[in-house]
């Protein structure tokens, strides 16, 4: 079943990065650092096809939310209204591709889509939140927002920020059951947003 899992997630999220690589290019030259928002999001692809196995979730709730929750994000449209300088979205995007880039590079292989123990990792920008993947897409998909307000984005990211909790809570009921993770939760409290939740 792991391995059906993890080949599901590949073919799951392969055509939707290729998908929103297409969307996005076109826009590139209108705003360069749409190239840092990709990158972002390329990571997580790339990191798949090198994912380590780890004990998975086999219930459908957690990889049904799971695989919404991604695909959900590569679903984003680069129309609509720019509420913000190009400055602002910027400074967005390139904090929150920061965040989730450096939360990519300490998990490395443990990387995945499906809620499973690939190892804990406690260290970097994990000392701060449970989850700074999360909260760095989050500050990206606020900036590209920014630049293409519509309320088809606004009901994708509704979407996605409500899978990327309830996933922190199923992901953390496989973690809880490892003492290193029980310890690392009782010193780091947030899951999301230091100082809020």
């Amino acid at each position: 079943m792991a391995d059906l899992i993890r080949w599901g997630e590949r073919l799951f999220l392969i055509p939707l990065a290729f998908m929103i690589i297409m969307r996005i290019v076109p826009h590139i030259g209108e705003h360069p650092h749409l190239l840092l928002f990709l990158l972002g999001e390329m990571l997580a692809v790339v990191l798949l096809l090198l994912q380590r196995r780890g004990a998975t979730a086999v219930d459908i709730y957690p990889i049904a939310i799971a695989f919404i929750g991604t695909g959900a994000a590569l679903l984003a449209i680069p129309t609509g209204v720019q509420l913000v300088p190009n400055s602002v979205s910027l400074a967005l995007i390139a904090g929150g591709s920061a965040v989730s880039l450096a939360a990519k590079a300490f998990l490395g292989r443990s990387f995945g889509i499906v809620a499973a123990n690939r190892g804990v990792k406690d260290s970097g920008i994990y000392r701060f939140v449970r989850h700074p993947m999360y909260l760095g897409y989050m500050l990206s998909h606020v900036g590209f927002l920014g630049m293409y307000f519509s309320m088809p984005n606004i009901a994708i990211y509704a979407v996605v920020w409500s899978c990327f909790w309830l996933r922190a809570k199923e992901e953390e009921k496989i973690l809880l059951r490892d003492p290193e993770y029980q310890a690392y939760a009782d010193k780091v409290r947030f899951r999301l947003v230091p100082g809020l939740a």
